[in-house]
């Protein structure tokens, strides 16, 4: 344990101050920590996460300004309406770009940053403070109470009524560390602060204060502006500037290249406004108003006239027409010396406002500009008509040129992953759209369509998604499940792991195969990724014509012209759908291009490993599923990183996590210390049992420990114990069942029924397997001892082989099954109960196997009891037990809580008591246990 601490501290330190390490490695690795359940590293990896962020995004802005400041070392220009589309505005963004490069390099020389895309979703995770969602569990798991309340503020703050935050936010107002000092959002900038005393101190009339909290609000605010404009240049970074300098340089026509110019231009617009809005007190931007209105009547009531007129006139330069200031003004004019100049409005007011006039104007004619080349784009598509009456709208120059060395490349890659081309853009009658065969084999395809099968089961869990809440029909049930949801059942141990990961790496076998057969010079990235299934309803089918849904497009509207709406939202950004079938055993369900005026144009048969990609734009239905299921992974892509899904970056970080939990606990020295004490061996996995959180261990036990616990079993063990008015067995006729506590089994020993050694071994044996099952599914949390028991389940008649019924129903350690198979952790259900584990003590029975399932009570894996067996897993699984159908089988059944408030009293108890018999003194007609 001390080395383990000395690590982690010698990691704590090495990260502060470590210009390679960061915030997004940090992040990641907390939370791999995070679902491994390792508290205290989480906490401290997200902790310095934060401060490299801050200290980063500080330093980033510096940067910008810094060069935004040397005019002459990079030439700059001022942009204007007049030339940001000229090429000298590329000129200056290589010379900028260079120069943040060469500053960045100088403040962080050894930094290792992420790609753009998976930099992207772990910034919006800080952005939308997520990163406290995860801090404030942490803290408090790490007894941290005074960040944890902090962290859950600061989220609320941001997410104002969330459910669960609330929640937590009271819960923590309730512990004894509690102050209301502790509730404060961690991400309120200083400006905000001051105001807010600026006011207070207004209403108190203390009018110093209120101007000297206002001036320095004030200036505050315009510095967090000016380094939030900053940041806004990322799109110069070098990387992206390279991306689009080539973009631009490829654009076959004057046309393209102000496009691609004008989306850049977007994205840097945009965000500025974006600035300016977030960082406004007010929603209708307000906070300038405010602050000079303040001021001025501040000012007035200190005498300080001049100064007043001044706030007065910068308030009417903000807002010209106020009834208010202007009555101000003219009190001001008439009542006192002010001569015209001390209205003037004040400079940096003056700058903030011509600054933000010049950007409002450029987004509006970037906007304009761009609707207008659309508008024009479309003339020419729907004068050209190219392939019946499909347009395509994606721009051409993303394209590469279909030469004849890359038609043999591409030959070369779809026979390597072994795909064969059913239809491309001739043979679909559209622009670049392509259907192959078997880029996915059959066992796949039906690991996938189970995998959709429990995700069904467990649909109940996850919030439903777009595709999921609009899609179904009176004839069809639809259901769905995304990457992140995949992994998030693995995580529980409702799949296997490997089924999860499959799901990621054949979305993306599509993605890739689909770049590279359009030849793309930008990458493809995933905008929307879910597993599919339409399940025909015992409904008859009025029209076998009839369509699923009305034909449609996967961004836009189809209008009554045939015309495209775009939709709202993130749709609106997908650029490229793919469709991957993984059946064809159903009848109807066919999937078909339509022309505009809705009629079909071409129709294609789903089967396992056909996969059909086209242009999002398109117009395309799916005709009714009249008989069965049909499975699909349905994947939407876009080219804008702005827009892409952070699902697939969520899933590989709790895969990974999965992964690394499995291997660092079965190679960890304490683990594999407490096997080898016990001569033990793990001997399944969780990949062998079909699921995370669980794990078997042979030979924990010896023959003669296994026997002198069945003995004292068959010594002391009482009918039905454990269960209320229990006779013979609660589960089944057919067998008797007994248990004995270590408790009552303490008793016994005191009493001189059982030896006390045999229960010293219970209660040794017990704390043993507690303590492995902690280090595999729990490694940095203590557990606790919910209910220990040693059962026996013997067979009434032996002879009796024809039995249906189970020796213990399918069921869960700490939750109740409900009608639709889903599971509530609610009373009387054992709801304290984290974890189980079983020790069988014999196998010379028959019958009595072991078995889990899934949540549609499908078995997933079974094993076979024997002496020393060890089966341990989270409590919360699918489980149950195959009829003893001849002789007897015992075993010592384990429940733990990770709550303490929970723990069983009959440990310490029972050790006790044996600790008072071995210091009793026996006088000559007082003998211990016979055998003894």
């Amino acid at each position: 344990m001390g080395s383990t601490v000395v690590v982690l501290l010698f990691l704590i330190i090495g990260s502060q101050g470590n210009t390679s390490v960061t915030y997004h490695s940090l992040y990641q690795d907390a939370v791999g920590a995070y679902n491994q359940g390792r508290w205290f590293e989480c906490y401290t990896w997200l902790t310095n996460a934060l401060r490299d962020f801050h200290n980063y995004r500080e330093e980033a802005a510096h940067c910008w300004l810094e060069c935004q400041s040397k005019r002459g070392a990079v030439s700059l220009i001022d942009i204007d309406a007049s030339n940001f589309l000229q090429p000298q505005y590329l000129d200056m963004a290589s010379a900028k770009s260079e120069c943040f490069h060469k500053c960045k390099v100088g403040k962080f020389p050894d930094r290792k940053e992420l790609a753009d895309e998976e930099a992207y979703v772990i910034d919006q995770r800080f952005e939308d403070r997520t990163v406290y969602d995860y801090l404030q569990l942490c803290a408090y798991k790490s007894e941290k109470f005074e960040d944890a309340m902090s962290a859950a503020h600061t989220y609320l703050a941001a997410h104002p009524g969330h459910d669960y935050m609330t929640s937590n936010v009271n819960f923590y107002r309730g512990l004894p560390e509690a102050q209301e000092s502790h509730f404060y959002d961690r991400e309120q900038l200083q400006f905000k602060t001051l105001f807010s005393k600026a006011v207070e101190s207004y209403g108190q009339e203390d009018w110093l204060g209120a101007i000297r909290y206002m001036e320095e609000s004030l200036q505050q605010y315009y510095g967090e502006v000016q380094k939030c404009l900053a940041l806004c240049n990322a799109p110069l970074e070098p990387a992206r500037l390279d991306r689009l300098l080539k973009m631009v340089s490829s654009a076959q026509t004057e046309s393209d290249r102000k496009r691609i110019l004008l989306g850049h231009w977007l994205q840097i617009l945009e965000c500025k406004e974006n600035c300016r809005t977030k960082l406004d007190l007010f929603e209708n931007g307000g906070y300038l108003k405010e602050h000079y209105n303040y001021l001025q009547f501040s000012y007035y009531k200190i005498d300080d006239i001049k100064r007043a007129a001044g706030c007065t006139g910068t308030y009417l330069y903000i807002n010209p027409t106020d009834d208010t200031a202007l009555s101000n003004k003219d009190y001001y004019s008439s009542r006192h010396q002010v001569i015209a100049s001390d209205f003037n409005p004040r400079n940096d007011a003056v700058k903030y406002i011509t600054e933000k006039t010049k950007d409002v104007t450029l987004l509006q004619i970037t906007q304009h500009m761009l609707t207008q080349h659309s508008a024009l784009k479309t003339s020419k598509q729907s004068l050209e008509h190219h392939h019946d009456d499909t347009m395509s709208p994606v721009p051409p120059e993303i394209f590469g040129q279909r030469t004849s060395a890359f038609l043999q490349e591409l030959e070369e890659y779809s026979a390597r992953i072994g795909v064969t081309e059913l239809g491309n853009s001739d043979t679909l009658f559209g622009n670049h759209r392509i259907a192959v065969d078997d880029i996915i084999n059959d066992d796949q395809c039906e690991k996938l369509m189970h995998l959709a099968l429990v995700g069904a089961a467990n649909g109940h869990l996850f919030k439903k998604t777009e595709s999921r809440a609009s899609s179904s029909t009176d004839s069809e049930k639809f259901d769905g499940l995304t990457v992140s949801q995949a992994a998030e059942m693995a995580r529980q141990g409702l799949v296997p792991t490997e089924l999860a990961q499959l799901f990621l790496e054949v979305s993306e076998t599509g993605r890739a195969f689909l770049e590279k057969y359009l030849n793309l010079k930008i990458t493809l990235m995933f905008q929307h990724t879910e597993l599919l299934c339409r399940t025909a309803l015992d409904k008859e089918q009025s029209d076998s014509r009839k369509i699923r849904q009305l034909d449609r497009s996967d961004n836009c509207f189809i209008q009554p012209d045939g015309s495209c709406l775009k939709r709202p939202s993130m749709q609106k950004y997908r650029d490229f759908t793919g469709l991957l079938y993984l059946n064809g055993d159903f009848e109807g369900g066919e999937f078909y291009f339509a022309h505009k005026n809705m009629s079909e144009q071409v129709a294609l048969r789903p089967k396992c490993g056909r996969f059909v990609g086209f242009e999002s734009d398109d117009d395309h239905g799916v005709r009714p599923v009249t008989s069965g299921r049909r499975c699909a992974l349905a994947t939407l892509y876009t080219f804008n990183p702005a827009n892409q899904e952070l699902e697939h970056a969520e899933a590989h970080t709790v895969l990974r996590s999965i992964s690394t939990v499995r291997t660092s606990v079965v190679t960890s020295h304490d683990f594999q210390s407490l096997l080898d004490r016990r001569g033990a061996h793990v001997s399944l996995t969780e990949d062998d049992l079909s699921g995370a959180q669980r794990f078997a261990v042979d030979s924990f036990l010896t023959e003669n420990q296994c026997h002198q616990l069945m003995k004292l079993a068959n010594e002391g063990a009482v009918e039905g114990d454990g269960y209320r008015d229990a006779k013979g067995s609660p589960h089944t006729k057919h067998e008797m069942f007994e248990g004995l506590t270590v408790q009552r089994a303490a008793e016994l020993a005191a009493e001189y029924k059982v030896t006390s050694d045999a229960v010293k071994l219970y209660l040794s044996v017990s704390e043993d397997v507690m303590e492995m099952s902690r280090l595999f599914l729990t490694p940095n949390t203590p557990l606790y001892f919910s209910y220990t028991h040693l059962v026996c389940r013997t067979a009434l008649n032996d002879k009796n082989l024809d039995r249906t019924d189970l020796s213990h129903p399918i069921h869960s350690d700490n939750c109740i099954i409900q009608p639709d198979n889903s599971c509530k952790r609610v009373r009387p259900a054992y709801t304290e109960r984290d974890f189980s584990a079983i020790l069988y003590l014999n196998d010379n029975f028959n019958g009595g196997d072991f078995f889990f399932t899934h949540q549609n009570m499908t078995v997933q894996s079974s094993l076979k009891p024997k002496c020393g067996r060890v089966v341990a897993f989270n409590a919360s699984q699918y489980h149950g037990v195959r009829p003893v159908l001849a002789g007897q089988r015992c075993a010592v059944a384990l429940w733990f809580t990770l709550d303490r408030d929970f723990e069983e009293p009959g440990h310490p108890a029972a050790w006790n008591v044996l600790r008072q018999l071995d210091s009793r003194a026996f006088g000559p007609d007082e003998h211990p246990h016979a055998e003894l």
